[in-house]
């Protein structure tokens, strides 16, 4: 690998973990992007490069989001037990995600994935609140959002926890401090099964050190930028108005789905 395939990778992590930082994403909506327009530099075809780009963002996020999770368990909110109730639900959704994306037509993948972001952030910039619904433990919801958002993780590689916070700040009356507990929790395990998943896949070979659809290279560099990225991000968050915030996101997420789509 030469220094301007590692300098490419480091300012994507950079890039990546900015945007983290920045808006409390896991940074997959931007890593597959980045990595499908990288890997297609690097000379690897289309189908090929679009499940890499979903394979390797998976990795990149098990790495980054390992600390927060932890952090979540060390103050007990979430236990053991309830973590390893979460991963035996998310685990079912992430391996139809990676059963799917292994079958489906790459332009097809990339074509969801470019709705995903659309519909995403016309959300974030309408800027309408979310309703609180009438769950007051919601056991049953939780457990049901952490399958979905494997699903969707693994499908299209990110984190899901924007998914798990959707569907419990929309549906119930949770603590938001648990809340998030359990989306950075899903977003740790959706992507270390599905990593792990993706290794495994039998793969075309077209880049050293490529494990499965898992480029290992990216995995270590892009973690390493993202490190500094979000302390970037998370100097620059404290300067700026919230409301301005969630529709800046929500219009970058649009853009970024509509050049997917195109």
């Amino acid at each position: 690998m030469g220094i301007i395939e590692v300098a490419s990778l480091l300012l994507a992590g950079l890039v990546a973990g900015f945007a983290a930082g920045l808006f409390g994403i896991g940074g997959g909506v931007i890593l597959v992007p980045v990595f499908w327009l990288l890997f297609k530099s690097f000379g690897v075809g289309g189908e090929l490069s679009v499940k890499l780009s979903v394979a390797t963002s998976l990795s990149v996020i098990a790495f980054t989001t390992l600390f927060t999770s932890a952090s979540h368990l060390l103050r007990g909110a979430l236990t053991f037990k309830e973590t390893l109730k979460l991963f035996l639900f998310s685990a079912p959704g992430v391996a139809l995600g990676v059963g799917l994306a292994k079958v489906l037509p790459a332009n097809l993948l990339k074509k969801l994935f470019g709705l995903f972001l659309v519909l995403l952030g016309l959300r974030n910039a309408s800027g309408a609140p979310l309703k609180k619904g009438g769950f007051k433990r919601g056991e049953e919801l939780v457990l049901l959002s952490v399958f979905i958002s494997g699903f969707f993780s693994s499908l299209f590689g990110i984190g899901g926890g924007v998914v798990v916070n959707s569907i419990l700040f929309s549906f119930s009356s949770i603590p938001v401090e648990r809340v998030v507990a359990v989306a950075s929790l899903s977003s740790f395990l959706n992507a270390l099964f599905g990593t792990l998943l993706y290794m495994l896949l039998p793969a075309q070979k077209a880049l050293s050190y490529q494990v499965g659809f898992v480029y290992l290279p990216a995995t270590l560099l892009v973690s390493a930028g993202s490190i500094a990225g979000s302390r970037l991000g998370l100097k620059v968050l404290r300067r700026v108005s919230q409301s301005h915030l969630k529709r800046a996101f929500g219009l970058f997420m649009v853009l970024i789905g509509l050049k997917v789509l195109i």
